[in-house]
């Protein structure tokens, strides 16, 4: 497989694709590069397996999709190729929006919402994921660490770490084949290690998250002809190669320390499958301090640290989206009171109260809309 990445000495073929991709008014996406220059590589799926093309596979999917949706788990079922789950932290209804471009072994994502979540999960197998914040409202919590500053978190697919968001934030994610990547590390002589990950990147230049917002804004603000630009494969192979090239820049120095959990993290960890493994029960701080074997002011101090947020609402909070979570998935209308009991509430009305201020929903309406649908 074959990847050609362009040489050092060019002009970086990130400043020569025009900052209007597509205009109403003009002719779209117009290259200036050298298409030789342009990576190669043979179309990949979700297994990063090359695929022979075949009369009867399955149409592949859009280079290029957006969602908008008011259901947080929808919001992340619909990330192609991904499992993850979204938990939310803060009160009212969720807002998410999510654009992805994908082409054989790239995928660009950007994702917009508008609550404090906690993220986990993983990325398909063989992604080496890079993630940088646009915009947001506050710091981001990710292994036990606070991000206070513009950072750029980079880690295996398989391996993610868990994430903590702030309000509104507007973030990005690069997902690139290990394969890929690595080949054009050596071809660049870089010091990037693959296997030393993950990592925290703090972004000193102003402009990088300027430049990949520009990208995704320039692509969807184009009509339907400008869309259909991306069905030509040299347009495809210029995105490539721009933002490999771009990350390759940010990831050069490669002097950012391993981002490892911290004590106070895996603190927090153990106090979380405590509470997770005793749903039979109402939640007890005490019990919680007496398993982990810590006071309840440093358990407080751990969670405050690690994830801006007191243990007894985070671990409620968890409960309570687990709940939500179970009613949207259920096949049959269930008795809200046989859900609420299995998480552990056993006083309906201070379960209902505490769902409708997290989710801006009544269980009730929650049930009604996922049979409705």
């Amino acid at each position: 497989m074959e990847y050609s990445p362009s040489e050092k000495g060019e002009p970086p073929l990130w400043t020569q694709i025009p900052q209007t991709l597509c205009n109403r008014n003009e002719t779209c996406l117009h290259l200036s590069c050298d298409l030789e220059t342009y990576l190669r590589a043979r179309p990949m799926n979700h297994n990063n397996m090359a695929i022979n093309p075949a009369p009867n596979q399955a149409a592949p999917l859009p280079h290029l999709r957006r969602f908008q949706t008011c259901d947080i788990d929808e919001h992340g079922r619909n990330l192609s190729g991904w499992q993850v789950r979204y938990d939310q932290v803060t009160p009212g209804g969720f807002e998410g929006e999510l654009t992805e471009f994908r082409s054989d072994w790239l995928q660009l994502v950007r994702d917009r919402s508008n609550q404090a979540l906690v993220k986990s999960g993983m990325a398909w197998k063989g992604a080496i994921i890079f993630a940088l914040p646009l915009s947001a409202n506050g710091p981001a919590f990710c292994a036990g660490h606070t991000l206070q500053e513009p950072s750029l978190i980079v880690a295996h697919g398989e391996n993610l770490p868990e994430l903590s968001t702030p309000l509104q934030l507007d973030a990005l994610g690069v997902a690139i084949e290990e394969g890929a990547l690595a080949h054009a590390l050596e071809r660049q002589g870089s010091r990037f290690e693959i296997t030393d990950l993950p990592k925290c990147y703090r972004l000193t230049d102003p402009t990088v998250r300027t430049r990949f917002a520009a990208l995704f804004d320039n692509l969807l603000n184009g009509e339907q002809a400008c869309l259909q630009k991306l069905e030509h494969d040299s347009i495809r192979r210029g995105i490539r190669d721009a933002v490999m090239l771009q990350v390759l820049e940010l990831v050069a120095p490669d002097q950012a320390p391993p981002l490892n959990p911290t004590a106070r993290k895996r603190m927090v960890d153990r106090a979380r499958d405590y509470a997770l493994a005793h749903l039979d029960e109402p939640l007890s701080i005490l019990d919680v301090c007496n398993h982990i074997g810590t006071s309840r002011r440093k358990l407080q101090y751990c969670f405050q640290e690690t994830l801006g947020i007191n243990p007894v609402a985070f671990l409620r909070t968890l409960r309570l989206n687990a709940a939500r979570r179970e009613l949207r998935e259920s096949s049959r209308v269930e008795l809200v009171q046989t859900v609420a009991a299995r998480w552990g509430f056993w006083h309906l009305s201070r379960f209902s109260s505490d769902y409708r201020t997290l989710f801006g929903e009544t269980p009730s309406q929650t049930l009604q809309h996922t049979h409705l649908c």
